[in-house]
């Protein structure tokens, strides 16, 4: 009896540290990773909405609105926890907008956000969280600086080109159109737009708008691309003549009559955790 009482009481010292170790031992958060599609994944915030308080009413915020889209999407389908400050909070969305339009230089006095702009802040926020962009290309007229000629892939938007990255699971797509209006010496460019792409098929794509607000974006989301003809632009709005550009319509677009709205510049990137 003492034999098995002392061979006890060894065998309990000798677990006793691991049960301690095992008890206190902290747990690692991960997020699940969600599944569906990109579009019932991907937000549809509201650029305007008050409850955020941006500069001007956030009525130039749509491009870090649709970036933010974007990354919460990749988030959600990865089940990254430190690339968004959150997922499912509209405190969460407003804070990583804030962040995304100070990247940017977002700036209402200016017209908003070029794509330049949006390249090299979107390069600063994704590295400054860890990750990497395993995917960075644009194809526009606008001037992109020397830092980021590396990613532009042409000037003419390429249709097959934008189908196959918005159908791509783990790719985000923004588009940006300018606003054009005809003038004494043809049209000329008066501001634009950016929106959160989808899905797409044939010359049709779904978007998120963010000018909309989030039950109009879920209605409202079609966007049909066709080819301009000749389309004379007068001198600093674009190219001479925009031909073989595209020219945006549909309930996910809305637009002045006035307006033609010409696809200027389309962002692809995908992300991947460094190391």
């Amino acid at each position: 009896m003492k034999r098995k009482l002392l061979l006890s009481t060894i065998l309990f010292a000798l677990l006793l540290p691991a049960l301690v170790f095992t008890a206190s031992a902290p747990k690692t958060v991960v997020l699940a990773q969600q599944s569906g599609s990109k579009e019932s994944m991907t937000p549809t915030f509201w650029q305007r909405d008050p409850d955020a308080d941006f500069e001007d009413e956030g009525k130039m915020h749509c491009a870090p609105t649709s970036v933010s889209d974007g990354l919460i999407y990749l988030s959600k389908l990865n089940g990254w926890k430190d690339l968004v400050p959150g997922t499912e909070q509209k405190k969460d969305q407003i804070k990583l907008i804030q962040d995304l339009a100070e990247e940017f230089s977002t700036d209402p006095s200016i017209g908003g956000t070029n794509p330049d702009k949006v390249l090299t802040g979107l390069q600063s926020y994704v590295k400054g969280k860890g990750y990497e962009l395993s995917k960075l290309e644009i194809m526009t007229w606008r001037t992109v600086s020397e830092d980021n000629k590396q990613f532009k892939k042409g000037t003419k938007p390429d249709l097959a080109w934008m189908r196959s990255a918005a159908n791509a699971k783990d790719t985000v797509v923004v588009f940006n159109f300018g606003w054009y209006r005809k003038g004494d010496d043809g049209y000329e460019r008066k501001g634009g737009h950016w929106v959160n792409v989808v899905g797409g098929s044939g010359n049709s794509f779904t978007v998120h708008n963010p000018i909309l607000q989030p039950e109009k974006q879920s209605e409202n989301k079609s966007l049909e691309l066709s080819v301009l003809d000749d389309f004379i632009v007068s001198k600093d709005s674009g190219e001479a003549n925009m031909k073989g550009y595209y020219e945006g319509n549909g309930s996910g677009l809305p637009h002045g009559e006035s307006v033609t709205a010409i696809l200027d510049a389309v962002i692809v990137f995908s992300i991947k955790k460094s190391g």
